[in-house]
C-alpha cells in the first residue's frame, strides 16, 4: 500500500488527514507522537504508519515493528518480517511471512451529516476497521470489537473474502458471516441478494446476517431495497407467503408502514438538502 506524507491541517473527515504536523511535532489527531521523523514519515489508509525508525497504529508506537520491512496491507492489517497487527495489536498466532489481507478491510457506517461553525453542511463517510486476513494456517476476521478471531472452520487454501462491506466469505465447504458458519449452506449455490443488504441464500434456504429465515420461501424471497440519505439501510423483504424486518415477520400492515416512513423521510431529506 502506497504512503502519503504528512499533511500540514488536521482534518476529521479526511482518512488521510489523521496524521499531521505544525512543521515541528507530528500529531494524530490530537495526540502527539513524540520522538517521530518528520522528514521521513509517512501515512497509510486507516491508522497505519512508519518514519524510518518506527512503526505506528494510530498514536501508538508498534513495539518491536521493523520500519524496513513494514508494510500496510489494508485499513485493517499490517504486518513486517516478523509480525502481523490488526490496529488493536498484534496477532501472535500468525505467520508474517504467508499472511496475506483477504478483502480492503474497511466497513463503511454509511454517509453522516454534520453542521460546521459556520452553518453549512457537511456530508461524509465513516469506516471502521473489519475484513478477513489468511496465512498458511489459519483464516482471521476482525470486526472492530477486539482482538481478531480465527475462523475455526475455514480453509484457508480456498478462502475468498466477498470484499462487501467485510462481513461474508467463503470456502469449498463453508459459507461464513465474520467468524461464524452459515449452518447448512451450500457455497456453490450461496450468494448474496443485495449490497448493502445482510440476506443472502443458496437453493433452497434464505439466511439473515448467520442465522437460517425457517419459513421463507427461497424461490419467491426478495430483498425490498428502499432509499437510504443517512446511515446504513433498514432491512426489509417478503416472500409469496410473508414480510420481514430484519429476520423478524411482521405484518403487511407494518411492512407497508416502515416502506412508506422510509420513502418520506427519503424524499423530504433530499428536497431539504438537494440530494
Amino acid at each position: 500500500m502506497k504512503g502519503h506524507k504528512l499533511v500540514e491541517k488536521y482534518d476529521k473527515y479526511n482518512e488521510l488527514s489523521q496524521y499531521w504536523t505544525d512543521g515541528k511535532t507530528v500529531y494524530y489527531c490530537q495526540y502527539e507522537i513524540k520522538n517521530a521523523d518528520i522528514d521521513t514519515f509517512e501515512q497509510f489508509a486507516g491508522a497505519w504508519a512508519k518514519d524510518e525508525r518506527h512503526c505506528y497504529s494510530g498514536s501508538t508506537r508498534l513495539k518491536d515493528a521493523d520500519a524496513k520491512t513494514f508494510e500496510a496491507l489494508n485499513f485493517t492489517y499490517a504486518k513486517d518480517k516478523s509480525n502481523v497487527w490488526t490496529l488493536r495489536g498484534r496477532i501472535s498466532e500468525a505467520d508474517a511471512e504467508t499472511f496475506v489481507a483477504c478483502d480492503n478491510g474497511r466497513n463503511s457506517l454509511g454517509i453522516n451529516m454534520t453542521r460546521l461553525q459556520d452553518g453549512t453542511v457537511k456530508f461524509y463517510e465513516s469506516f471502521v476497521p473489519y475484513g478477513f486476513g489468511k496465512d498458511k494456517n489459519k483464516v482471521y476476521y476482525y470486526d472492530f470489537d477486539g482482538k481478531p478471531n480465527i475462523v475455526k472452520k475455514a480453509m484457508t487454501n480456498s478462502f475468498v473474502s466477498m470484499n462487501d462491506g467485510d462481513h461474508f466469505g467463503y470456502d469449498e465447504a463453508s459459507v461464513f458471516y465474520g467468524r461464524s458458519c452459515l449452518s447448512g449452506a451450500n457455497p456453490k449455490t450461496w450468494k448474496k441478494l443485495s449490497d448493502d443488504y445482510y440476506y443472502s441464500r443458496d437453493r433452497n434456504k434464505i439466511f439473515y446476517f448467520n442465522h437460517l429465515i425457517k419459513d421463507a420461501d427461497a424461490e419467491t424471497f426478495e430483498v425490498v431495497v428502499t432509499p437510504c440519505p443517512l446511515g446504513t439501510p433498514i432491512q426489509l423483504a417478503k416472500d409469496k407467503n410473508n414480510y420481514y424486518w430484519n429476520a423478524n415477520i411482521i405484518s403487511k400492515e407494518k411492512f407497508d408502514e416502515e416502506v412508506k416512513d422510509t420513502m418520506d423521510f427519503a424524499k423530504s431529506f433530499n428536497e431539504e438538502y438537494g440530494r
